[in-house]
Protein backbone atom coordinates (compact mmCIF):
# COMPACT_ATOMS: atom_id res chain seq x y z
CA UNK A 1 0.00 0.00 0.00
CA UNK A 2 1.25 3.56 -0.89
CA UNK A 3 0.24 6.62 1.14
CA UNK A 4 -0.78 9.56 -1.04
CA UNK A 5 -0.97 13.28 1.16
CA UNK A 6 -4.22 14.34 1.04
CA UNK A 7 -4.25 17.09 -1.29
CA UNK A 8 -2.85 14.88 -3.95
CA UNK A 9 -5.49 12.39 -3.48
CA UNK A 10 -7.78 15.83 -4.05
CA UNK A 11 -6.44 16.80 -7.15
CA UNK A 12 -6.12 13.22 -8.94
CA UNK A 13 -10.17 13.04 -8.12
CA UNK A 14 -9.07 10.34 -5.55
CA UNK A 15 -10.94 11.81 -2.60
CA UNK A 16 -13.54 14.71 -3.31
CA UNK A 17 -12.38 18.25 -1.86
CA UNK A 18 -11.80 21.58 -2.85
CA UNK A 19 -8.30 22.82 -3.08
CA UNK A 20 -7.57 26.48 -2.21
CA UNK A 21 -4.28 25.35 -4.47
CA UNK A 22 -3.48 22.55 -6.63
CA UNK A 23 -0.21 21.03 -5.76
CA UNK A 24 2.36 20.75 -8.98
CA UNK A 25 4.39 18.00 -7.23
CA UNK A 26 1.81 14.70 -6.43
CA UNK A 27 3.49 13.62 -2.89
CA UNK A 28 3.43 10.09 -1.97
CA UNK A 29 5.02 8.00 1.49
CA UNK A 30 6.49 4.35 1.41
CA UNK A 31 6.73 2.61 4.86
CA UNK A 32 5.17 0.62 7.33
CA UNK A 33 7.61 2.01 9.96
CA UNK A 34 10.56 4.39 10.42
CA UNK A 35 13.33 3.36 12.81
CA UNK A 36 14.25 6.76 13.39
CA UNK A 37 14.01 8.45 16.46
CA UNK A 38 13.57 12.13 15.12
CA UNK A 39 12.09 14.49 17.95
CA UNK A 40 9.72 16.73 15.74
CA UNK A 41 8.07 13.40 13.30
CA UNK A 42 5.11 11.64 13.54
CA UNK A 43 6.51 8.96 11.88
CA UNK A 44 9.26 8.22 14.50
CA UNK A 45 9.82 5.61 16.25
CA UNK A 46 9.68 7.32 19.95
CA UNK A 47 6.31 9.08 18.82
CA UNK A 48 2.79 8.23 19.66
CA UNK A 49 1.43 10.18 16.59
CA UNK A 50 -1.28 9.56 14.01
CA UNK A 51 1.05 6.92 11.65
CA UNK A 52 -0.98 8.59 8.68
CA UNK A 53 0.47 12.15 9.50
CA UNK A 54 3.44 13.73 8.32
CA UNK A 55 3.90 16.80 9.59
CA UNK A 56 0.37 18.27 9.69
CA UNK A 57 -1.09 16.52 6.72
CA UNK A 58 -2.68 13.20 6.87
CA UNK A 59 -1.86 10.56 4.12
CA UNK A 60 -4.25 8.07 3.42
CA UNK A 61 -3.46 4.65 1.87
CA UNK A 62 -4.10 3.49 -1.63
CA UNK A 63 -3.35 0.15 -3.65
CA UNK A 64 -0.32 1.13 -6.30
CA UNK A 65 -2.72 -0.26 -8.96
CA UNK A 66 -5.49 2.35 -8.30
CA UNK A 67 -2.94 5.14 -7.93
CA UNK A 68 -1.33 4.48 -11.05
CA UNK A 69 -4.79 4.43 -13.13
CA UNK A 70 -5.50 8.37 -11.29
CA UNK A 71 -2.32 9.25 -12.94
CA UNK A 72 -3.16 7.95 -16.34
CA UNK A 73 -6.83 9.30 -15.95
CA UNK A 74 -5.86 12.35 -14.39
CA UNK A 75 -6.65 15.06 -17.42
CA UNK A 76 -5.30 18.78 -15.27
CA UNK A 77 -2.24 19.50 -16.24
CA UNK A 78 -1.08 20.81 -12.18
CA UNK A 79 0.82 17.85 -11.14
CA UNK A 80 4.60 18.00 -12.88
CA UNK A 81 6.42 15.47 -10.74
CA UNK A 82 6.34 12.78 -7.84
CA UNK A 83 7.74 13.34 -4.59
CA UNK A 84 8.27 9.70 -2.50
CA UNK A 85 8.73 10.06 1.49
CA UNK A 86 10.45 6.54 2.31
CA UNK A 87 10.36 5.45 5.69
CA UNK A 88 13.61 4.97 7.35
CA UNK A 89 14.19 1.50 7.41
CA UNK A 90 15.89 -0.66 4.57
CA UNK A 91 12.55 -2.32 4.09
CA UNK A 92 10.90 0.19 3.05
CA UNK A 93 14.17 1.97 0.41
CA UNK A 94 13.76 -1.52 -1.05
CA UNK A 95 9.90 -1.27 -1.09
CA UNK A 96 10.72 1.97 -2.66
CA UNK A 97 12.98 1.26 -5.72
CA UNK A 98 10.60 -1.62 -6.49
CA UNK A 99 7.76 0.77 -6.00
CA UNK A 100 9.61 3.66 -8.49
CA UNK A 101 10.05 0.69 -11.11
CA UNK A 102 6.92 0.26 -11.05
CA UNK A 103 5.98 4.11 -11.96
CA UNK A 104 8.85 4.34 -14.32
CA UNK A 105 7.38 1.44 -16.72
CA UNK A 106 3.71 3.01 -16.18
CA UNK A 107 4.55 7.02 -16.39
CA UNK A 108 6.88 9.61 -17.46
CA UNK A 109 7.13 11.90 -15.22
CA UNK A 110 10.23 13.08 -12.62
CA UNK A 111 10.50 11.21 -9.41
CA UNK A 112 12.34 12.89 -6.26
CA UNK A 113 13.20 10.85 -3.35
CA UNK A 114 13.57 11.84 0.08
CA UNK A 115 15.06 8.47 1.82
CA UNK A 116 17.68 7.23 4.40
CA UNK A 117 20.30 6.92 2.12
CA UNK A 118 23.61 6.74 3.61
CA UNK A 119 25.90 5.12 1.23
CA UNK A 120 26.65 6.06 -2.25
CA UNK A 121 25.62 2.40 -3.72
CA UNK A 122 22.29 3.08 -2.51
CA UNK A 123 22.36 6.53 -4.13
CA UNK A 124 23.57 5.42 -7.77
CA UNK A 125 21.19 2.95 -7.71
CA UNK A 126 17.71 5.56 -7.44
CA UNK A 127 19.31 7.43 -9.86
CA UNK A 128 20.08 4.70 -12.11
CA UNK A 129 16.40 3.27 -11.94
CA UNK A 130 14.85 6.84 -12.85
CA UNK A 131 15.28 9.11 -9.53
CA UNK A 132 15.75 12.67 -10.66
CA UNK A 133 16.56 14.22 -7.31
CA UNK A 134 17.57 12.24 -4.29
CA UNK A 135 16.53 13.76 -1.23
CA UNK A 136 18.87 13.40 2.12
CA UNK A 137 17.47 15.47 5.31
CA UNK A 138 19.49 17.35 7.72
CA UNK A 139 16.84 19.07 9.52
CA UNK A 140 18.69 20.68 12.27
CA UNK A 141 21.32 23.13 11.05
CA UNK A 142 23.82 22.89 14.09
CA UNK A 143 25.35 20.12 15.52
CA UNK A 144 23.96 20.32 19.23
CA UNK A 145 20.54 20.85 17.73
CA UNK A 146 21.17 17.50 14.96
CA UNK A 147 22.05 15.73 18.54
CA UNK A 148 19.08 17.18 20.31
CA UNK A 149 16.30 16.31 17.39
CA UNK A 150 17.92 13.78 14.74
CA UNK A 151 21.40 11.68 16.17
CA UNK A 152 25.48 11.71 16.66
CA UNK A 153 26.25 11.82 13.17
CA UNK A 154 26.35 15.41 12.38
CA UNK A 155 29.44 16.08 10.56
CA UNK A 156 29.43 12.14 8.97
CA UNK A 157 25.94 13.26 7.41
CA UNK A 158 27.16 16.80 6.17
CA UNK A 159 30.18 15.30 4.10
CA UNK A 160 28.12 12.52 2.90
CA UNK A 161 25.94 15.25 1.39
CA UNK A 162 28.13 17.51 0.05
CA UNK A 163 30.59 15.09 -1.79
CA UNK A 164 27.64 13.34 -3.49
CA UNK A 165 26.30 16.77 -4.71
CA UNK A 166 29.46 17.53 -5.86
CA UNK A 167 29.89 13.95 -7.86
CA UNK A 168 26.26 14.34 -8.96
CA UNK A 169 25.45 17.45 -9.71
CA UNK A 170 22.32 18.85 -9.86
CA UNK A 171 20.64 15.45 -8.17
CA UNK A 172 21.00 15.68 -4.74
CA UNK A 173 19.11 17.53 -2.17
CA UNK A 174 18.53 18.31 1.60
CA UNK A 175 16.63 20.65 3.63
CA UNK A 176 16.85 22.75 6.75
CA UNK A 177 13.82 22.98 9.53
CA UNK A 178 14.08 26.58 10.91
CA UNK A 179 13.27 27.16 14.84
CA UNK A 180 14.96 24.13 16.43
CA UNK A 181 16.86 26.88 18.75
CA UNK A 182 19.77 27.01 16.09
CA UNK A 183 20.67 31.46 15.08
CA UNK A 184 20.61 32.94 11.43
CA UNK A 185 24.20 32.57 10.95
CA UNK A 186 24.16 28.70 11.88
CA UNK A 187 22.27 28.39 9.27
CA UNK A 188 23.86 30.95 6.57
CA UNK A 189 26.89 29.06 7.51
CA UNK A 190 25.23 25.48 6.08
CA UNK A 191 23.77 26.32 3.83
CA UNK A 192 26.34 28.68 2.08
CA UNK A 193 28.95 25.61 2.25
CA UNK A 194 25.86 23.11 0.90
CA UNK A 195 25.00 25.61 -2.21
CA UNK A 196 28.79 25.80 -2.87
CA UNK A 197 28.65 21.76 -3.15
CA UNK A 198 25.92 21.68 -5.70
CA UNK A 199 23.08 21.07 -3.12
CA UNK A 200 19.55 21.91 -3.55
CA UNK A 201 18.33 23.41 -0.06
CA UNK A 202 14.75 23.32 1.09
CA UNK A 203 13.15 25.64 4.11
CA UNK A 204 10.66 24.39 6.20
CA UNK A 205 9.12 26.23 9.05
CA UNK A 206 9.20 23.74 12.38
CA UNK A 207 5.66 22.70 13.13
CA UNK A 208 4.76 21.22 16.52
CA UNK A 209 2.60 18.03 16.04
CA UNK A 210 1.46 16.07 18.70
CA UNK A 211 2.62 12.94 20.06
CA UNK A 212 6.19 14.23 19.71
CA UNK A 213 8.63 15.37 21.75
CA UNK A 214 8.86 19.04 20.31
CA UNK A 215 4.99 19.02 20.33
CA UNK A 216 5.72 21.77 23.04
CA UNK A 217 7.71 23.85 21.15
CA UNK A 218 7.28 26.98 19.66
CA UNK A 219 7.21 27.57 15.76
CA UNK A 220 9.65 30.29 14.71
CA UNK A 221 8.31 33.61 14.57
CA UNK A 222 7.42 35.05 11.00
CA UNK A 223 9.86 37.97 11.60
CA UNK A 224 12.51 34.91 12.03
CA UNK A 225 11.17 33.20 8.69
CA UNK A 226 11.18 35.77 6.82
CA UNK A 227 15.02 36.67 7.65
CA UNK A 228 16.11 33.58 6.68
CA UNK A 229 13.76 33.29 3.34
CA UNK A 230 15.62 36.75 2.19
CA UNK A 231 18.90 35.67 3.12
CA UNK A 232 19.06 32.34 1.92
CA UNK A 233 17.96 33.52 -1.36
CA UNK A 234 20.51 35.83 -1.34
CA UNK A 235 22.86 33.47 -0.58
CA UNK A 236 21.75 31.27 -3.93
CA UNK A 237 21.89 34.94 -5.74
CA UNK A 238 26.02 34.65 -5.00
CA UNK A 239 25.68 37.20 -1.63
CA UNK A 240 28.86 36.39 0.70
CA UNK A 241 29.12 37.27 4.75
CA UNK A 242 30.23 40.56 4.44
CA UNK A 243 26.27 41.69 3.36
CA UNK A 244 25.30 40.21 6.26
CA UNK A 245 25.05 41.63 9.72
CA UNK A 246 24.31 39.48 12.77
CA UNK A 247 23.83 40.36 16.50
CA UNK A 248 24.32 37.41 18.89
CA UNK A 249 23.48 35.11 15.92
CA UNK A 250 20.04 36.80 14.59
CA UNK A 251 20.42 38.38 11.25
CA UNK A 252 20.02 42.36 11.68
CA UNK A 253 20.52 44.12 8.58
CA UNK A 254 21.77 43.54 4.96
CA UNK A 255 23.98 46.12 2.69
CA UNK A 256 24.20 46.56 -0.09
CA UNK A 257 21.54 45.01 -2.14
CA UNK A 258 21.28 45.93 -5.58
CA UNK A 259 18.19 47.48 -7.33
CA UNK A 260 17.60 44.40 -9.72
CA UNK A 261 17.11 42.00 -6.81
CA UNK A 262 15.20 45.01 -4.41
CA UNK A 263 12.75 44.35 -7.13
CA UNK A 264 12.54 40.69 -6.59
CA UNK A 265 11.84 40.87 -3.22
CA UNK A 266 8.82 43.71 -3.43
CA UNK A 267 7.21 41.00 -5.66
CA UNK A 268 7.81 38.71 -2.69
CA UNK A 269 9.95 35.84 -4.53
CA UNK A 270 12.39 35.01 -1.92
CA UNK A 271 9.23 33.78 0.01
CA UNK A 272 7.73 31.39 -2.14
CA UNK A 273 8.53 27.59 -1.64
CA UNK A 274 12.26 26.46 -2.24
CA UNK A 275 13.78 23.48 -3.39
CA UNK A 276 12.73 20.68 -6.20
CA UNK A 277 11.55 22.18 -9.30
CA UNK A 278 7.78 22.25 -9.56
CA UNK A 279 7.54 21.76 -5.83
CA UNK A 280 4.72 23.74 -3.97
CA UNK A 281 3.64 21.79 -1.13
CA UNK A 282 0.58 23.69 -0.43
CA UNK A 283 0.17 24.05 3.83
CA UNK A 284 2.91 21.80 4.56
CA UNK A 285 3.66 24.04 7.09
CA UNK A 286 0.38 25.93 7.39
CA UNK A 287 -3.12 25.47 8.26
CA UNK A 288 -5.89 27.71 5.54
CA UNK A 289 -6.47 31.02 6.87
CA UNK A 290 -3.19 30.89 9.15
CA UNK A 291 0.25 32.51 9.28
CA UNK A 292 2.04 31.74 5.84
CA UNK A 293 5.68 30.66 5.96
CA UNK A 294 5.95 28.90 2.55
CA UNK A 295 3.88 30.56 -0.53
CA UNK A 296 2.64 27.96 -2.69
CA UNK A 297 2.10 30.51 -5.67
CA UNK A 298 2.93 34.34 -6.72
CA UNK A 299 2.18 36.68 -4.08
CA UNK A 300 -0.18 39.17 -4.60
CA UNK A 301 -0.03 42.94 -4.06
CA UNK A 302 -0.87 43.06 -0.28
CA UNK A 303 0.74 40.18 0.54
CA UNK A 304 4.22 41.86 -1.14
CA UNK A 305 3.81 44.73 1.52
CA UNK A 306 3.04 41.89 4.42
CA UNK A 307 5.82 40.34 3.55
CA UNK A 308 8.05 43.65 3.78
CA UNK A 309 6.34 44.34 6.80
CA UNK A 310 7.39 40.74 8.77
CA UNK A 311 10.98 41.19 7.67
CA UNK A 312 11.30 44.07 9.60
CA UNK A 313 14.69 44.24 8.40
CA UNK A 314 16.93 47.30 7.36
CA UNK A 315 17.73 46.85 4.07
CA UNK A 316 20.36 49.19 2.13
CA UNK A 317 19.92 49.27 -1.59
CA UNK A 318 22.28 50.91 -3.78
Amino acid sequence: MIRVSCGTAMELNILNGKLDIAPTTAYLMIGNKCNNKCAFCSQSIESTSRKDKLSRVLWPELKKEDLINAFLNYKENNIKRICLQVMGSNEALKEAMDFIKYIKSNLDIPISVSAKVENEYDLKELLEIGVDKIGIAIDGANKEVYEKVKGTNFEQKIEFIKNMGSKYKGKISTHIIVGLDETHEDIFILYEDLIKNSVTVSLFAFTPVRGTKLEKHEPPSIESYRRVQLMTYLIKKGYEKDSFKFENGYLTSISPIDTKIYEEIKKGIPFKISGCKDCNRPYYNERPGGTIYNYSRNLNDNECIKVIDELNIKLEVI
